[in-house]
């Protein structure tokens, strides 16, 4: 695993800032579908602010909106309270320079409550820091690694909003896996991600055309839980800074065409000792495999992923991934190396693993990460028997389960959830319901698809 990347201490935050090489400070924090949103600071500011103050103030809305930035009037944020404020304090273990903008540093934030040390319990940061305490006190740590899919088109962004994203040219003509002629072709792009990332202090391992039009894969060293959730979002985040100056359009849309496959965020998890900072998911046997205890961790995601699927597939465009034969994490089995199974084992000894393939590279990883911490204790608690092993097609498989693949379905599902609302607690487990049922009312209210104008208009 690479060790070259850069975050800043505040003694180097301070020089930068003296020699006049940093002179704005972005503070943000993650929202409810993954993207920052904060304030950029003067370095002034910052210092009296995000060092020795109380923090940013913002609205509460920030955290009860939908991607069209509509209030939603959710419990923690509504007309009634006004939207209150919030304080966004900086977590300074995050603070590193923004190689792409010239003069600026960033930082990614906590959420509190105005008035109070209490942590935003709806804020998807404390949501995730709190399912690794859970797991603390169990003397369990885990790892995670996203494995982020995404299309480019040839296209400036604002020509590819005019156009509606519709015929947009894609950086490929036919498909091109693994294929290193496009590599080649693409590589005056996806180097400057390379290149750029680890002094963005994210860790890359490689990359790779994938079989979609214009679609690449960048694969990212794995790390603990909260980093690499928020360098999942810090990922994005820069992809799309890169795309915007490269004139380029990006998109993490877990299903983007209905003819063409999807994109994936395969998560890589591992189970480790806090106390003596071993893996813990290999067997001592002679015959290896899974640990027992690993084994219970692996059965309860299993058991748990088509009720909570909504953690891993956050809008109504994730379900149009899961289709068969398009190598979606649908059909819910444990296979060993075997891509038709919505969980994969990959590995040996210390880096055996468990990937999970259902969710899109739409997904919020700190919702996802949450989702399969909680569901993993679950089967640690009722210390449930290690799964069989998956051999053949698993979306051929006569008793194997699918995912929902309506988020009507899924809605109702992890609305039902004893599990779900145990491990979050009623406040977080509500607003999670109430905030995927307005993202559906909103789809179901305003939209008439295409399909259905050519279907209907003159035949019924």
């Amino acid at each position: 695993m690479s060790t070259h990347i850069q975050t800043l201490d505040l003694d180097q935050f301070e020089a930068l800032a003296a020699a006049g090489e940093i002179d704005t400070v972005v503070c943000a924090t993650p929202d409810p579908y993954g993207r920052l949103v904060g304030k950029r600071l003067t370095i002034q500011a910052f210092r009296s602010l995000g060092l020795s103050g109380d923090g940013i103030n913002a609205s509460s809305f920030i955290f009860a909106v939908d991607l069209e930035m509509t209030p939603l009037n959710l419990p923690v944020s509504n007309s009634a309270n006004g939207w209150a404020d919030i304080r966004l304090v900086p977590d300074l273990t995050t603070l590193r320079r923004v190689p792409w903008e010239p003069n600026t540093a960033l930082v990614i934030c906590d959420a509190y409550e105005c008035g109070s040390d209490t942590m935003l319990s709806v804020a998807p940061r404390t949501i995730l820091k709190r399912q690794i305490e859970r797991a603390q006190q169990e003397g369990l740590a885990f790892k995670f690694a996203s494995e982020l899919e995404f299309f480019l088109a040839a296209v400036a962004p604002n020509d590819a909003w005019q156009a509606g994203y519709q015929d947009l040219k894609m950086l490929s003509n036919y498909r091109s896996d693994y294929q290193m002629i496009q590599s080649g072709r693409d590589d005056w792009f996806i180097r400057q991600i390379r290149n750029q990332m680890p002094a963005f202090g994210i860790s890359v391992e490689s990359s790779k055309p994938e079989w979609g039009l214009g679609q690449q894969e960048i694969t990212l060293d794995y790390c603990d839980t909260l980093e690499m959730a928020d360098r999942h979002v810090l990922f994005k985040y820069g992809i799309k800074q890169l795309a915007h100056q490269a004139d380029l359009t990006v998109t993490f849309m877990a299903k983007p065409k209905i003819d063409d496959v999807g994109s994936s965020c395969h998560l890589h998890v591992s189970m480790w000792s806090t106390e003596t900072g071993k893996p813990l998911c290999w067997s001592d046997t002679p015959e290896g495999g899974m640990s027992a205890k690993f084994g219970s961790f692996v059965a309860g995601q299993l058991e748990h992923a088509v009720d909570v699927s909504l953690l891993f597939a956050p809008t109504v465009n994730s379900y149009k991934r899961f289709q068969p034969d398009q190598f979606a994490g649908s059909a819910i089995a444990l296979g060993e190396d075997n891509r038709s199974c919505a969980f994969r084992l990959v590995g040996h000894g210390p880096s055996y693993r468990v990937e999970n393939r259902i969710p899109g590279a739409d997904v919020n990883p700190y919702y996802a990460y949450s989702g399969t911490i909680a569901a993993g204790l679950d089967g640690i608690e009722r210390q449930l028997p290690t799964p069989a092993i998956f051999s053949g097609n698993a979306w051929e498989g006569r008793e194997v389960e699918l995912v929902p693949t309506s988020m009507h379905r899924a809605i109702d599902l992890f609305a039902k959830n004893k599990m779900a609302r145990a491990a979050f607690g009623d406040e977080v487990y509500e607003h999670l319901v109430a905030s995927a049922q307005a993202e559906l009312t909103s789809f179901d209210s305003h939209t008439v698809t295409d399909w259905e104008t050519r279907r209907y208009y003159e035949r019924v």
